[in-house]
This record gives C-alpha cells, structure tokens and sequence, in this order.
C-alpha cells in the first residue's frame, strides 16, 4: 500500500486588502464599553493599541457572520453592510461566494462550512446540474479526511498498453511505455495573466512540496529553478523544440501546443523528443467545436496525454459572443465516450482545465471522463487576486502583492490544495470509492439534471412538429 497522502496546511493570513461580504462598522454612539472584545470568540473586536480607552476598527477579515457582537452591543453601535464591492466582484460563473470561499480556504486550509443549511436551488448550470451518488455516507467505517480506512487519491499520467504480449517462453515482449505517478489529480496550470517573480517561485515551490507539476510556458523558466524542474512542465510549440533542447531534455512531462501539423506529424514530433531524453508528451488541445474528432485522431496516432482546455468559464473555447457553447462536464464526457467507443479510452490519460472554481468540480469532472484537472483562477485568488468577469476576465492584483514573501505565498496555495484534497477525500469516501483512478468516467455514480429532467418532463412537454 502506498504511504498515505499528508498536506501540511498552516493558517496564513494575507495582508492585502480582500472582498468580503459583509463589513462591520461601528457607530459613534459607541461607548466605548469593551462588550463586543468579551462576545466575539473571533476576535474581531479589540481595544486600541495607542490608546486602551477606545476601541479599534472591527477586523472583518476573523468575522464569520454570527452576528453576536451586534446583538448583544448595549447602544446598537454596531451594524453590517454588505460590502460595495462583493456584487461586483466575479460574475456568473465566479459567483462572488466562490471567489470568497476560495480565499478562507488559503487562508486556513479548512473545509468550508456554511453552518446554517442549503436552501437551494437545487440545480443550475455546468456542474452546479450534476449530482454525486452519496448512498456511502450512511457507513458507519466512512472515513473522509478522518483517515479511518485507506483512501488513494493518486493518479498516472501517460500512454498505457491495451493488452500484454508473451512471447512462446512466456516472457514479456511488450514495451512498456513510461508514466508518473502524482499524489493527486490536481496539477498547476499556465497562469492566465502575466505575474510578478514571488508569485512564479511561490507556485512552483508549493507544486514541488505536493508533489504535483505546473505547466509554464517555456519562456518563462529560468536556471534559477532549475531544481524544481521534476515538477514543471514546458509549455512549447512545435517550432521551439529545436532551440530549448537544454530544458526539453531534463523535463519529466511536457506540453505542447496543439496546431494541425500535429495531427499528421505527432509520430515524429514524439520520436524527437524521445531522443532528446524520457520526457511524457502532453499535448494541449482547446475545447473548440468537435473537440471529441481531434482527440480521436490525435490517440490514434499515439498521443501519450491529451490536455483539454475550456475557456475560464469552462465553456468551449470557440463559441460565438452571445452564445453558450459546450460546458465543461459535456465536452469531457463526449471526448471520453468517443474513446471508449473507438476502444482506446485505456490507453491514453485525459486532462480537463477551465472553469475548474471549486474542490467539487474535481472529482464530477473525473466522474465525466477525466483522469484528472488543472487549475489556475483559484491559484490566484488564493493569493489576493480579484477576478471580474465583465470587462472578460479581468483580474486586479493586489499593490502588495510583490512584495510579499514567496514563503506566504507558497503556504496559501499549499492551504488551498490541502483544503480541496480533504474535500475530495469527503466526496470519495461518501461514494465509497478507495481509488481516484476509479473515478474516471463512472458516470452511473452521478446524477445529471438534464437527464432526469427530460426522462422525466420530456414527453409531457415535446414541441409537436
């Protein structure tokens, strides 16, 4: 058995200044009475430290919303707004709760609670209209994050055999290609936006610590790092193989950027690299229209891993202004269901990234097909970063953030791993799954709306012709 999977998550505030729901403000008919520092177990209320007469600013950054301070104030001096900018910040798909919920998750590593009831809805769109099969959560022996039974969140990247061959002696004479094995089935994505040096450090030292890899486009690494390339994967195209054989040959997984020439001269393009050194080939393909025909063709010619790219909504990556285009969750199930119907689903590792917002998303993107994601909006925001979706993924970095020290910065992402990775643990364990691998494409484990919908309503509500 393999030696479990630990994350060291440490609480790690951030001193920039973050979007919040609500702000506490305080009145000036306050005393000045102290009863607000005795009821917060929060400490969101203190005493001045220049003057011990008066009281501080509230701290809304401990708050959580129990509203004790404001009852239990003697002059009604305290009160709660929401903040002016939380129904701003995000937008449709980056609802401003997610963008939040990510921040405490870096901030302290824990799971989220929301402590009062779901009160609906019940369904919406993408992966918000798909559901995991919980019938495991009534077993006694389930053991989530609490480590009761064993739990592999592991999984491998690279070309598989489709069967074994003996030869008369019985001895092997298949060749057997090489994989890598992560803990789990997160990897680091390409940062969508240009970012400062602490940043860069801090998301390639935290990948190395949890053992997972961060793919960079290969401008961007540099001699400084070169101890962490057995986590970093160079991001290229074709024409640059030739000029940075230097990184190319010392790197365990690579990316390329997909372009037709790849569909007739993946055999070749492969073939140089393999003589440059071991590395696996990972080839990113945007989630356009017939996304599913190219990956076919791409497996067929002996793709190792096929990276599948949604926009940062997880919608297709060529779809008209105005329109919705393909969601995440249905292109990775066609692209998966057309492998198994070609009967090469086995043989070659499939990557989803774009709109990958919560810990959730993960496993019910592997429930669609996937055998694991790629994620990097929530890397940002776990550092401070505020996302608005209109104008179209804009994103405003914090005036301090380059100054922060890359160690902060590391621990956060680190927290927020650690935080998905007991959330994956929970869901697992409640579907009483023991293997992530198993996860992948087991779709009868999961409910989808528009199915039970049209089983349901369909025939009561056809449009006659």
């Amino acid at each position: 058995m393999p030696k479990k999977y630990h994350i060291n998550i440490r609480p790690t505030p951030l001193d920039v200044d973050f979007v919040f729901k609500f702000k506490i403000a305080r009145g000036e008919n306050c005393i000045n009475c102290g009863k607000c520092t005795k009821v917060c177990i929060y400490e969101a209320h203190k005493r001045r430290k220049d003057d011990q007469r008066k009281m501080a600013d509230p701290n809304t950054v401990v708050c959580r919303n129990c509203f004790r301070c404001i009852q239990e104030c003697p002059r009604g001096a305290l009160e709660k707004a929401i903040d002016k900018d939380f129904a701003n910040i995000g937008g449709r798909y980056w609802k401003p709760d997610t963008i939040i919920s990510l921040w405490k998750q870096a901030e302290d590593g824990a799971v989220p609670v929301t402590g009062a009831g779901y009160r609906g809805p019940f369904t919406g769109t993408g992966f918000d209209s798909m559901w995991t099969d919980m019938s495991e959560i009534v077993r006694p022996t389930r053991d989530g994050i609490h480590g009761r039974e064993y739990i592999n969140t592991a999984v491998t990247l690279g070309r598989k055999l489709n069967h074994l061959v003996f030869n008369p002696s019985r001895q092997l004479t298949s060749l057997v290609p090489d994989y890598i094995d992560i803990p789990l089935p997160i990897l680091f994505d390409v940062p969508s936006t240009d970012i400062t040096t602490n940043v860069k450090l801090a998301l390639i030292k935290a990948a190395s610590e949890l053992n997972t890899c961060i793919i960079l486009p290969i401008s961007e690494i540099t001699p400084d790092v070169e101890k962490y390339y057995g986590n970093i994967i160079p991001y290229f195209t074709v024409t640059e193989i030739d000029t940075r054989k230097d990184i190319i040959k010392k790197a365990r997984l690579l990316a390329i950027e997909f372009n037709s020439v790849l569909l007739k001269e993946l055999p070749a393009v492969q073939k140089k690299i393999k003589e440059l050194g071991h590395a696996i080939t990972i080839i990113r393909l945007p989630a356009k229209k017939n996304v599913e025909d190219t990956a076919i063709e791409l497996a067929r010619n002996g793709a190792e891993v096929i990276h599948v790219v949604a926009d940062y909504c997880g919608r297709e990556a060529d779809h008209k202004s105005g329109t919705e285009g393909r969601l995440l969750k249905d292109i990775v199930r066609a692209v998966h269901q057309r492998l198994v119907e070609e009967g090469i689903r086995d043989e070659i590792t499939l990557i989803a990234s774009g709109g990958i917002a919560m810990a959730e998303h993960v496993p019910k993107v592997m429930l669609c097909g996937a055998d694991l994601t790629a994620i990097d909006i929530p890397l940002m925001v776990a550092l401070g970063v505020k996302l608005y979706e209109k104008p179209e993924n804009l994103m405003i970095f914090p005036d301090k953030l380059a100054k922060i020290s890359v160690l902060i910065l590391t621990q956060r992402i680190i927290n927020l791993v650690g935080a998905w990775h007991s959330q994956l643990l929970e869901v697992m364990g409640a579907m009483g799954i023991r293997e992530a691998r198993r996860l992948r494409g087991e779709s009868g484990r999961a409910i989808f709306f528009e199915e039970i919908d049209k089983d349901t309503f369909g025939k009561l509500f056809k449009k006659e012709k």
